[in-house]
C-alpha cells in the first residue's frame, strides 16, 4: 500500500483470523476500537470476529505478507470485491454488484459501510432490484460467483 493511503474500510472476518508480518513500512490499524502500529519486522494479528481496519500512515510503501486461518471464503470474497471495485469509476464501486457480493458473503465477511441491521434490510432489496433488472444474468458481470473462485489449492 503506498504511503499515506487508506486500506479497506472497517470490516469483520467472522470466522477467520488474519495475521502476518510487516515486511516494509508500518501498518496502522484499529482493532476493536484499539489503535495499533506495527513496524517492519513486526507481526500483526486481527482475531476472528474483530472489527478492524488498517492503513499506511507512514512515508514508506507498506508491504504486509499475511495469511488467514482457517480459510473459509476470504479469497473468493476478495476476488469478487476487487473485481467489482476495478469495474467502476474510482471510489464508486457499482452498487448492484457490490451489494450482491456483500449479501452472498454476509455470514462470513462484513464491510461496515452502514450498520449491519440496515445492511440486512437494504442489501437484499438492492439485489432483488438488480435481479429484476437483469444485472446478474450469465457469468460476465463483475463479481460473478462463477468467476470468483478464490485462490488455487496449495500443491
Amino acid at each position: 500500500l503506498p504511503p499515506h493511503r487508506e486500506g479497506p474500510p472497517l470490516h469483520v472476518h467472522v470466522q477467520e483470523m488474519q495475521e502476518g508480518n510487516v515486511i516494509a513500512g508500518t501498518v496502522s490499524a484499529v482493532v476493536d476500537e484499539r489503535p495499533i502500529q506495527v513496524a517492519a519486522g513486526g507481526f500483526a494479528r486481527f482475531p476472528a470476529g474483530s472489527v478492524h481496519r488498517w492503513w499506511n500512515a507512514g512515508d514508506e510503501t507498506l508491504v504486509f505478507e499475511g495469511q488467514v486461518k482457517p480459510l473459509v471464503d476470504l479469497d473468493r470474497y476478495l476476488h469478487a470485491v476487487f473485481e467489482v471495485i476495478n469495474s467502476g469509476p474510482p471510489d464508486r464501486p457499482p452498487l448492484f454488484y457490490m451489494a450482491h457480493v456483500s449479501w452472498r458473503h454476509r455470514r462470513t465477511q462484513a464491510a461496515l459501510f452502514m450498520p449491519r441491521p440496515l445492511q440486512a434490510l437494504a442489501l437484499p432489496l438492492i439485489v432483488l432490484v438488480g435481479t429484476l433488472l437483469g444485472r446478474y444474468r450469465g457469468t460476465e458481470w463483475p463479481g460473478s460467483p462463477a468467476r470468483c473462485t478464490g485462490a488455487p489449492p496449495p500443491g
